[in-house]
């Protein structure tokens, strides 16, 4: 999955020798490879092909440096002088969209600081498009952190809240005076900024309730989506779907298609949904974020893919041929969150739900049909036809079994309610290629 990468790493190694060693570039390149190290460590939920390839780079910087191997002043500028590089790096192991975004010097530092309560926040770097944002930031503190969990987070521009998605990493280093990672917004309309000018909101959960707001300002261009328009209606296994328009965007692509009504199966996930070239050069679906926006009645979707907004193919092509399906009578399990008791069991008595309250639900699939690397649940409808907000979603493994556990915000519920599938192992037939352009 890397060669290419190790091919670009081993023929930096050769130029690089040639050069000569700037001491202070030294300096800082090593204390970026110790943090890349260190962070790899930091991550609760990471593979192992994620935590070598990490931890490889990391490595072969500090060997390099370390035996003398000498460093440019452009070497200097993309590995040790970025601030947060570590989570550039680690986002680039698996996203083609951040490798081309780095490649191409789109992503900006930023430095930026605020100090609360002793607590000093800065916002090592930004990329930013008409999509969304990624935050790159630092957290410091005299004292150990007892918590790095958060409350609020909001973007501002103009004054008002930019909505759509928020994700962080792993803040919850708990016992740390230094955290490092990163916040991705994902906006749940494309954005027409009138300024370059933004203010991060973050509060954290501590004994204080410290909040932060810190405004910043970005130099670079912000890039505008280049829009395809498609309108190309495709049928598989008897469900017809309309591909409306893909937006390519420095950050993601996304890709907006609309389900015809009379269908009998409801769609739930493009298992592997991606653009090609007219090499076979693959961009695939989001694996660090967001995957898709979209209601549970499943009318309308978009789906986020990796980026290759800096590339210049000649021709491209969407793709897709596992597309996971269920019968809209059964896509849904209906529960009573106040009893804590299930209605209406899972298809086919896959899934068995564990626990159900007012503020969460846990379900657990065995053997094969358990191994979904996605959320088992899309999201829940109340009896009024109202959706549940909820606060977290998480997924985890033991022995056999897979586990997913949806937590609810307190909020008014009319009984019963349902509980959307986003992923099950059941397929469509056939496969799908549309050349974009």
């Amino acid at each position: 999955m890397y060669e290419k990468e190790e091919v670009k790493l081993h023929d930096m190694q050769k130029g690089l020798e040639k050069l000569p060693i700037p001491e202070e570039a030294l300096d800082q390149a090593i204390q970026q490879g110790m943090q890349i190290a260190q962070s790899s460590k930091r991550r609760k939920k990471r593979s192992f092909k994620r935590i070598a390839w990490t931890i490889s780079i990391a490595a072969l910087l500090f060997i390099t440096l370390v035996t003398s191997i000498r460093v440019s002043p452009a070497f200097a500028k993309t590995v040790a002088s970025i601030p947060g590089l570590e989570h550039l790096v680690d986002l680039i192991q698996y996203d083609k969209g951040i490798q081309g975004i780095v490649e191409n010097e789109y992503y900006e530092t930023v430095g930026v600081s605020q100090t609360i309560d002793n607590i000093t926040v800065t916002i090592d770097g930004v990329i930013v498009d008409e999509s969304g944002m990624v935050i790159f930031y630092t957290t410091e503190s005299p004292t150990k952190l007892s918590s790095g969990d958060y409350g609020e987070i909001e973007i501002f521009h103009n004054g008002k809240s930019l909505l759509g998605s928020t994700e962080y990493g792993n803040p919850d280093q708990q016992d740390k005076k230094y955290r490092s990672d990163e916040i991705t917004f994902t906006f749940g309309e494309q954005q027409k900024y009138i300024s370059k000018d933004f203010e991060l909101k973050l509060n954290l959960k501590n004994e204080q309730k410290t909040s932060f707001n810190i405004p910043f300002t970005v130099k670079k261009d912000i890039q505008k989506g280049k829009v395809f328009t498609i309108n190309k209606e495709i049928i598989m296994d008897g469900q017809k779907m309309t591909i409306e328009d893909i937006t390519l965007y420095p950050l993601r692509v996304a890709v907006n298609i609309a389900f015809d009504r009379r269908n009998t199966m409801r769609i739930l996930n493009f298992e592997d949904i991606r653009i090609e070239d007219e090499h076979g050069e693959v961009w695939s679906s989001i694996r660090n974020g967001i995957t898709s926006f979209g209601g549970n009645d499943d009318h309308q979707r978009t789906l986020f893919l990796q980026s290759n907004f800096f590339e210049q193919p000649k021709n491209l092509y969407l793709k897709f041929d596992k597309v996971q399906a269920l019968p809209k009578k059964e896509s849904f399990i209906v529960m009573d969150l106040n009893r804590g008791t299930v209605l209406k069991e899972s298809y086919q008595d896959k899934v068995k739900i564990t626990d159900v309250s007012k503020l969460s639900i846990e379900a657990e699939m065995k053997g094969e049909h358990g191994k979904l690397p996605y959320q088992l649940f899309s999201g829940l409808e109340d009896a009024s036809g109202r959706e549940l907000d909820t606060d977290s979603w998480s997924r985890w493994s033991d022995n056999d079994s897979t586990h997913w556990q949806v937590g609810l915000e307190t909020q008014k519920i009319v009984n019963p309610v349902k509980v959307y599938f986003n992923a099950y192992l059941n397929y469509l037939k056939g496969n799908t290629s549309i050349q974009i352009k």
